[in-house]
C-alpha cells in the first residue's frame, strides 16, 4: 500500500518494498532581503529593514507584502495595482498626484509640504506564523505589530532574493540524481529480463 508521510513541507511516498521517493509538497519562503534597486517612479519604494506593507484587499482581508510597486486608484488612494488599498497609520492615503515625497519613515508628503499620510509598515514577531496566499502575499492573525527597525527608500523596489548561483546548483545535482537513478532502474530492468529468460529456459 502507498503511504504518504508529511515531512517539513515534502511527501514520502513509500510502496513498503524499496528506498522511499521523495517529493516537493510546498516551497519554502526565505525572508531574507533582497537587493533594492533604483527606479524612476516617485512611487516605488521599498523596505531597508524589517517589515512589510499593509494591503487592504478588496475583500477586506489585510495582506502583508514586502513589494512597494504602488500606484493610484481612481480616487487618488495609494494602492498595489491588482490587491487593494495601501494602509497608512492612521487610514488610506489619498495623494494629490504621482509627484509625492516619501521619506524614510514611510511619511508621504505633497510637493507643497503638506502631510498626507504615513505607510504602515509591521513585522510579526514570528514570520513563521505568516501564511502565504497564492498571489504570494501573505496573512497574519491579529495585528502585526508596526516595526521599528526600517527605511523606506523612494524610487526603489527590492528585487527577488533568490541567489541563482545556488539554484543552478541545486538544479545540476537534482538532474544529476535523476540521471544516476535512470541508469539503476534500466540495470533492474534488464536483469529481470534475463532472469525472467532464464527460469522460463528451465
Amino acid at each position: 500500500m502507498m503511504s504518504v508521510l508529511s515531512n517539513g513541507g515534502q511527501k514520502i511516498l513509500g510502496d513498503g518494498i524499496g528506498s522511499p521517493i521523495v517529493t516537493i509538497d510546498s516551497g519554502k519562503t526565505l525572508f531574507q532581503p533582497g537587493t533594492i534597486e533604483a527606479t524612476d517612479r516617485s512611487l516605488d519604494v521599498a523596505i531597508n529593514g524589517d517589515g512589510f506593507f499593509n494591503i487592504t484587499g478588496e475583500d477586506g482581508t489585510t495582506y502583508l507584502t514586502r513589494n512597494g510597486g504602488f500606484d493610484l486608484d481612481t480616487e487618488g488612494y495609494l494602492v498595489l495595482p491588482g490587491v487593494g488599498r495601501v494602509q497608512g497609520s492612521s487610514g488610506y492615503i489619498k495623494a494629490s498626484g504621482t509627484s509625492v515625497e516619501i521619506a524614510s519613515d514611510g511619511t508621504v508628503s505633497s510637493p507643497t509640504g503638506a502631510m498626507l499620510g504615513k505607510i504602515r509598515v509591521t513585522s510579526p514577531a514570528d514570520y513563521g506564523t505568516l501564511e502565504r496566499t497564492e498571489s504570494g502575499l501573505f496573512t497574519f492573525s491579529g495585528a502585526a505589530p508596526v516595526s521599528a527597525n526600517y527605511l523606506v527608500i523612494q524610487n526603489s523596489l527590492e528585487k527577488s532574493n533568490v541567489n541563482m548561483n545556488i539554484e543552478l546548483t541545486n538544479l545540476v545535482a537534482a538532474q544529476r540524481a535523476f540521471q544516476s537513478c535512470s541508469s539503476a532502474l534500466t540495470t533492474v530492468d534488464s536483469l529481470n529480463r534475463k532472469a525472467a529468460q532464464t527460469l522460463a529456459a528451465i
